[in-house]
């Protein structure tokens, strides 16, 4: 069963978000990203088989997070996909070159959320 780790600042959307995956048959873990050390930290010592991250979190910044686990060799092939409630293009670009697996723009339905991820899964 596909571990997937989410992170997001707001503790109802890690709800949300843990819910409908599990719904779907994958496994969760929540991370509160109190900073970019500790999301990294437990990404290392939490074996996880994708990260599903927000893109504007003040303690942990999305492109941060994203840059970091693509410089750590054990996270560097990590998939990634961004959910975010503003839609920047410049940005996007940016994460899309750093190897991103997708993008949600939120409010995403559970449906949506658990098909991104199984097809972020396949490859």
């Amino acid at each position: 069963m596909p571990r997937i780790a989410i992170v997001d600042d707001s503790r109802l959307v890690r709800a949300f978000a843990a819910a409908a995956l599990r719904a779907k048959g994958f496994e969760t873990v929540e991370v509160e990203p109190t900073s970019l050390f500790e999301v990294l930290r437990v990404l290392r010592v939490t074996p996880v088989d994708l990260l599903l991250a927000d893109f504007l979190m003040p303690a942990c910044p999305g492109e941060s997070l994203i840059r970091a686990c693509r410089e750590d060799g054990a996270l560097q092939d990590l998939p990634i996909l961004v959910v975010s409630a503003h839609r920047d293009d410049a940005s996007l670009i940016r994460l899309q070159q750093l190897g991103i697996s997708g993008f949600l723009l939120k409010p995403v339905d559970a449906s949506t959320l658990a098909d991104r991820v199984a097809e972020a899964l396949a490859g």
